[in-house]
This record gives C-alpha cells, sequence and structure tokens, in this order.
C-alpha cells in the first residue's frame, strides 16, 4: 500500500508554506498527499448565523436554517478548491494523489478527527502557519495524541540584510 502524508495548515492567505517540502517529501518517498486545512472559528459571526438559523428553524423552515449553517462552509471549500487550483499551475505533477479537507476549530481536534476517519495516513506534516504560532497547536497534546510521526516544517531563516561596504 502506497503511503500517504497528511500536511496540516492554517487556511488563509499562508497556507502553502511548507508545501514544497510536503512534494519533495512525497516525491521521493512516492507518497501521496492529503491536506487539512484549518479554520479558526468566528464566534460573532457563529452566534449570528445560529441565531439566524434558529429563527427560520422556529417557523418550520429546516432547509433555509441548513443553508444558513453551510453557507460559512460552502464559503471555505469554494476558497480551498481555487487554492488548490493555484498550486496545479506549480506542483502539476502530484495532485493527481492529493486530496484536501477543510475543519473549522481548533488544530488539535481536527488532526484527531481526521485520522480517525482516515488512518492510512502514515506522517504529519504541521505547516509553519500552524508551528510558529502560540495559538497554532499544541505539539505535546498532538504527540500524545496521535500514533504518527509528527514533524513540523520551519521557514528558512533569511539572511540579514547587509549594505554594501563600497
Amino acid at each position: 500500500m502506497r503511503e500517504k502524508l497528511l500536511f496540516v495548515t492554517k487556511g488563509g492567505d499562508h497556507f502553502e508554506e511548507g508545501f514544497s517540502y510536503v512534494v519533495e517529501l512525497a516525491k521521493t518517498l512516492k507518497a501521496g498527499i492529503s491536506i487539512l486545512m484549518v479554520y479558526d472559528k468566528q464566534p460573532m459571526n457563529a452566534y449570528e448565523d445560529l441565531m439566524s438559523a434558529a429563527v427560520f428553524a422556529q417557523a418550520g423552515e429546516f432547509k433555509t436554517a441548513k443553508a444558513i449553517l453551510q453557507e460559512k462552509e460552502n464559503e471555505l471549500k469554494a476558497e480551498a478548491d481555487k487554492k488548490l487550483k493555484e498550486l496545479s499551475g506549480t506542483y502539476g505533477d502530484i495532485l493527481n494523489d492529493l486530496n484536501y479537507q477543510i475543519f473549522i476549530g481548533d488544530a488539535l481536534s481536527s488532526i484527531k478527527e481526521f485520522m480517525k476517519n482516515k488512518p492510512n495516513i502514515d506522517m504529519v506534516l504541521i505547516s509553519p502557519s500552524l508551528s510558529k504560532s502560540k495559538k497554532g497547536i499544541d505539539l505535546r497534546k498532538l504527540i500524545k495524541n496521535i500514533s504518527k510521526p509528527v514533524v513540523t516544517i520551519s521557514q528558512p531563516i533569511q539572511p540579514a540584510h547587509r549594505d554594501s561596504l563600497n
């Protein structure tokens, strides 16, 4: 059976940070890649959406209530589809064995849930967007909760800009 890598990243503008490393590793191991895009919950919008959905549900408009609750997830999925299409231009050769999933919530719960549903993952790679942030992910808890190797990908250190001595 072919190995499978899980690339966990924060959904948003810098989701692809570290992806080039994952692609090179996948090529070396002849492995497939799953991408898990984790989005933070936005409590105020979520509250307003819940209240709107509750009003419609109370009025018997269950389809409308469900549509309101699904709207944010659909927006994020459309954004993720667009970002994956952008990657296809750069990494077209690896995209045949690539899939993704989005989760709204904290990274640790998202990874645990993903691994429960897809136990064939062999290695978890954490993007710089999650590993550099204090709010990103608690690696100790992650390692305690999953039995797969976990690799954090760091950003390359940029050399200090030196002015010419001439």
